[in-house]
């Protein structure tokens, strides 16, 4: 076996954090580096680290004296990491116990990175989103990001590519998952739903914050512009108009869907005019 880079970039979240530190110590691939990057933080994370680095060698801290943001902390974690491969971990989420065993045995040289899907943890229950499993092609992945929030990889092809975009306020990852697809080829989605994304303290997620997403989608729109077709365009212009909290008439539906996007304006359409039936497809969809 290889050894696996695991980042965790933080910041003011010590008591959040041992979790995400100690479901990747729990992984039944035992091959693992975990790198911690403070990005400034003000209140016992360090402390909180250093109680780990006294029992654990196999973590590395490494720290921002002021914030620089999470894209920063990522790539300063890529710099320095010691493993084949690499792949990562937010600090308010956490891995099932097999979680990189299982991307370890589904990672194939031929595809850009694997992906795993992810299990929702509301506070009250927990549901597996199991979408866009299977090979995501760039053509695919223009619509919107199929992929989710963490890739595994080789740690030299997200150096190859220069790591993530620092310029992006949001959507850093779709942006790099992008850029991994069209320069070695399409990605691969498991359906092991092992990466467990805790959404009951939502307020102070960058998806809450439109401004910061709209510009990120201009930023990201113009990057990317020259490998879109006017299909592209129009699901990325669903997107928008979803972030923007506009209003999407039957008629805006009919202009813009394709099979590219067909369940994003579908769930759009709902979501604006039939609020009910909508609530309905995201608790019991797969």
């Amino acid at each position: 076996m290889f050894l696996i880079s695991v980042y965790i970039p933080t910041h003011n979240r010590s008591a959040l954090l041992r979790r995400a530190v100690d479901s990747v110590l729990r992984q039944s691939y035992k091959d693992v580096e975990i790198i911690i990057v403070d990005d400034g933080s003000s209140d016992d994370t360090a402390a909180t680290v250093q109680s780990y680095l006294i029992e654990h060698d196999n973590i590395v801290f490494l720290r921002h004296d002021k914030p620089k943001g999470a894209c920063a902390a990522r790539n300063y974690a890529i710099s320095v990491a010691k493993g084949k491969y690499i792949t990562g971990l937010d600090d308010d989420d956490e891995f099932k116990p097999d979680h990189l065993l299982g991307l370890y045995n589904a990672f194939d040289e031929n595809y850009a990175f694997v992906a795993a899907c992810l299990l929702e943890d509301t506070g009250s229950s927990q549901i597996e989103r199991s979408l866009d499993c299977g090979v995501i092609e760039l053509s695919s992945l223009l619509h919107y990001n199929k992929v989710g929030n963490q890739v595994f990889t080789l740690t030299s092809r997200m150096r190859e590519i220069g790591g993530f975009d620092e310029a992006f306020p949001a959507f850093q990852d779709y942006d790099t998952w992008v850029r991994l697809v069209a320069k070695f080829g399409p990605g691969i989605k498991v359906s092991q739903a092992t990466y467990v994304w805790h959404t009951s303290h939502e307020q102070d997620r960058i998806s809450n914050f439109p401004t910061k997403r709209l510009a990120a989608l201009g930023l990201f729109t113009e990057k990317h512009k020259n490998m879109m077709s006017q299909g592209h365009q129009n699901s990325l212009e669903i997107m928008r108009i979803r972030m923007a909290g506009e209003g999407f008439s039957f008629s805006s539906f009919f202009k813009l869907v394709n099979k590219g996007n067909w369940k994003a304006a579908t769930a759009l359409y709902l979501n604006v005019n039939l609020k009910v039936v909508k609530r309905l497809i995201d608790r019991f969809r797969f």
